[in-house]
């Protein structure tokens, strides 16, 4: 219990210090801003950007609730293999997920702020693990340990051109192991390998198995894969491609 809440309590003031940076007038002219969108952000108020944030995080939720209740209908399809299954589904989730962008926007159309973005992220992630370790303490006990990492690691590809090359390359190569390894079917695929020495080629088929299984016997760690890691993880996805740019006022200093 307390290395987990030792993981869990410098996440409030992380997001904290993300947001109240976000929002001082004197950054944020050297903020990263959404091409196109440059105006309406500094012609709205700062303490009201957050929402922005909040609705993409709200987006994201929605979808993922959806595509946590799609495996039930799927497999009434008769006569599918697993892996057929298991591609509806995954063709399905991305389907939904432009539809709402489409609906409602995406973050880089909303013009939301990376650093707002990753608050956001984190928050969620704050709550999210503290509801799940009172329903399966093990399962967010792990989670914590892949999640906390790659949400406190990431930032805009585009932002990490400025620095120099060693820590460039250090922390490139941390965001890309972690986003590989917090994507649910690779880290299937990892703790699979590790506990049984298999490392089979139908990642996708065995994935759709193990989560029929959750689903069936109402397992909480379906609940964490869907209303957790995976909003999370494309919140991550979304801040390491963030559109973010040089600002003008710099480019003229140089």
């Amino acid at each position: 219990m307390i290395p987990f809440a030792l993981l869990l309590a410098p996440l409030p003031i992380v997001a904290a210090a993300l947001a109240g940076g976000s929002k001082t007038k004197g950054k944020l002219e050297d903020e990263c801003k959404t091409k196109g969108n440059a105006d309406d952000l500094q012609m709205e108020g700062g303490s009201w950007k957050w929402l922005k944030s909040a609705r993409v995080l709200l987006i994201i939720q929605f979808w993922a609730v959806l595509v946590s209740l799609l495996p039930y209908y799927i497999s009434q399809i008769p006569g599918a293999m697993p892996i057929q299954y298991a591609v509806i589904w995954a063709v399905l989730s991305i389907t939904i997920l432009i539809i709402l962008y489409a609906m409602f926007g995406s973050p880089s159309r909303a013009g939301v702020e990376w650093k707002l973005l990753k608050a956001t992220m984190i928050t969620s992630i704050t709550i999210g693990m503290g509801l799940m370790s009172i329903i399966n303490f093990a399962t967010a006990q792990l989670g914590a340990l892949i999640l906390i990492p790659m949400c406190l690691f990431s930032r805009p590809l585009r932002a990490q051109l400025e620095m120099n090359f060693l820590p460039r390359t250090v922390l490139l190569a941390s965001n890309i192991l972690l986003t590989v390894l917090g994507f649910p079917p690779a880290a299937f695929l990892i703790m699979k390998g590790l506990s049984k020495g298999s490392w089979t080629v139908d990642i996708v088929g065995d994935f759709w198995l193990w989560m029929e299984f959750l689903w069936e016997w109402s397992s909480a760690t379906y609940l964490y894969v869907f209303l957790v890691h995976l909003p999370c993880w494309l919140l991550c996805i979304h801040v390491l491609l963030h559109p973010c740019y040089q600002p003008e006022s710099k480019m003229k200093q140089e």
